[in-house]
């Protein structure tokens, strides 16, 4: 389960950086059913591009947004019928469409269930500490973004074998990007860094996908 333990202290801290910077955290309930959104947050949300860098967003972290890449608002859940031709079998299939995620990857949910209860229950301080996010790709980018929009500082590692857009883009967000050896398949290696970070700096808090129990209640 997830440690719901508070640290008051921090929490304050988190509280008065949200009021700061005008940051409204969604529950998992709207998340779920952005019907439970208020109306003035979804009037703002006419305004901001779909991959705005824009706190607003938080409350676009849904299978459930418009396919619309500005000012779009919610629908139903976006998914792909695949037909019977390609299957080969009379079910019917269906995929989930993550393209109309911030980011265009559902990542970006599993990475706000990793950093939301810390924020709020005052296990990370964003004034002080900085979220690590290790993976060959969208949870990483994920929680590089995440954190720019709740202000807090960010590592992201990722092989560097991965594409230069997807550094670049990093660059923008993350306050470190770590590139380690290898590309797809060598994840030993982010990890390896990831221990060494723990090892040699006490300002970090590394969100490892595997081990965050927040990562699989976002996708439930």
């Amino acid at each position: 389960m997830i440690d719901l333990t508070v640290n008051e202290e921090i929490r304050q801290k988190s509280i008065e950086l949200a009021r700061r910077r005008g940051i409204i955290i969604p529950t998992f309930r709207q998340m779920a059913d952005p019907e439970q959104i208020p109306q003035p947050i979804k009037q703002r949300l006419r305004q901001v591009g779909l991959w705005e860098v824009n706190p607003l967003n938080l409350f676009r972290i849904t299978w459930k947004n418009e396919p619309v890449e500005q000012g779009g608002l919610f629908n139903g859940v976006n998914v792909w019928e695949i037909p019977p031709a390609l299957t080969g079998v009379k079910a019917r299939l269906f995929a989930l469409i993550g393209k109309w995620f911030p980011t265009g990857a559902h990542k970006v949910g599993a990475t706000f269930g990793c950093l939301v209860p810390r924020l709020v229950t005052g296990q990370f301080d964003p004034t002080s500490q900085k979220a690590v996010w290790p993976s060959t790709g969208n949870f990483c980018r994920g929680g590089a973004y995440n954190s720019a929009l709740l202000g807090c500082d960010s590592i992201a590692i990722l092989p560097e074998g991965m594409s230069r857009e997807r550094f670049e883009w990093l660059k923008t967000l993350a306050g470190e990007v770590i590139a380690t050896p290898g590309s797809e398949s060598n994840v030993k290696e982010i990890y390896d860094k990831c221990w060494e970070l723990r090892r040699t700096r006490n300002d970090v808090v590394i969100f490892n996908q595997f081990e965050e129990f927040g990562n699989y209640l976002w996708h439930y």
